[in-house]
């Protein structure tokens, strides 16, 4: 009778922890669809940029007034932002090498070599260590997304800050 709780204690400690691992990959894809939304969204906002600035960059180059110098200097400005978003999204994306379970003769000795309560013990370990590896993984991922999202607002005031100077021009000729 005491084995039969033991092993439904090991038991309940493997799904646990295969429940841990699943929901982190799932935490993981999330993260990567947010960062592809991200990268979506300013790329159509950089060709939408593009569209804008190859309308006016006639009129302003070389430039002559104060106002054709800010605009100048904002679309620099404003292209530079976008390239920096860009590759933190690109590097929250890189692909990175996901952790699974080892499925080679080894595992099938370990499964005939010992009992079940063993055999769960250690597929719960192989889990957790998996669930550490994930985590770094998507900490880093995390970081690139936040900063990305950080710069993707400074991006945001840069490109209404040169949109505005854009149609000031134009307003005042």
């Amino acid at each position: 009778m005491q084995d039969s709780v033991d092993i439904e204690k090991y038991k309940f400690l493997f799904e646990y922890q295969k429940n841990q691992f699943e929901e982190e990959v799932i935490r993981f894809r999330r993260l990567e669809e947010k960062a592809l939304k991200y990268l979506s969204a300013i790329t159509f906002a950089i060709g939408a940029y593009l569209f804008l600035v190859r309308w006016i960059i006639n009129t302003i180059i070389p430039p002559s007034t104060i106002i054709e110098w800010l605009i100048t200097v904002s679309i620099i400005f404003t292209f530079m932002c976008f390239i920096s978003s860009w590759s933190l999204i690109f590097r929250a994306m890189k692909l990175s090498d996901i952790v699974k379970m080892p499925s080679d003769h080894n595992v099938i000795d370990f499964f005939k070599n010992n009992e079940r309560d063993e055999v769960y013990l250690w597929f719960s370990k192989q889990y957790g260590e998996m669930v550490k590896e994930m985590e770094k993984i998507y900490e880093k991922k995390l970081t690139f997304v936040r900063k990305a999202y950080q710069d993707i607002e400074g991006t945001v005031w840069a490109l209404c800050i040169s949109v505005t100077l854009i149609f000031i021009k134009q307003w005042s000729n």
